[in-house]
């Protein structure tokens, strides 16, 4: 398989995931229990305004390379941050996967958002589908791996942070 045809399949399986994650939160704000919403990615302006023909502000844009974490709300009495992530081989590199900093270089928008929420008593957790089985890893717990030194996890060593849940129902794992 080429690397463009594994991106395409990422892609695919990152957005079916999302949907997956959309519906499951639905459901929760359904039953009262929380409210979460997908986080869009900013745009970033290029250049100046102009008034259009029909009144509307229209100027040139782009999206930012790295958007923020994929879900924000609130989970009964605490602020959530939720980050989706697809992983399809054997050993899983959340430092690249959600910006971790490196020498000379700061976290990433992902990284950044996720310890905010975390710093503050939030909920921050990392939903993950790594070859057809699904995790919840407290933001924490990777957080404390990345300042052991690890940036990678084989399943074997994740399964002793994370806990496996069925499908997108990432709620009742949490701490």
């Amino acid at each position: 398989m080429s690397s463009e045809q594994r991106g395409r399949a990422s892609k695919i399986a990152g957005d079916a995931w999302e949907r997956a994650l959309d519906a499951y939160h639905a459901r929760l704000t359904a039953a009262g229990v929380a409210w979460i919403v997908r986080v869009p990615t900013e745009a970033r302006v290029m250049g100046s305004t102009r008034v259009d023909a029909r009144g509307r502000t229209t100027f040139p844009a782009c999206w930012q390379a790295r958007a923020s974490v994929d879900f924000i709300g609130v989970v009964g009495s605490r602020c959530a941050a939720v980050e989706a992530k697809t992983c399809s081989t054997e050993r899983w590199n959340f430092a690249q996967a959600l910006g971790a900093p490196t020498a000379g270089r700061p976290a990433d928008v992902e990284w950044s958002t996720l310890a905010h929420f975390d710093d503050v008593g939030g909920v921050s957790v990392v939903v993950l589908d790594w070859l057809g089985v699904q995790w919840c890893v407290d933001f924490a717990e990777l957080r404390a791996a990345r300042e052991q030194g690890a940036g990678s996890f084989s399943v074997e060593q994740f399964g002793h942070i994370a806990r496996r849940i069925v499908g997108p129902a990432w709620w009742r794992s949490m701490p």
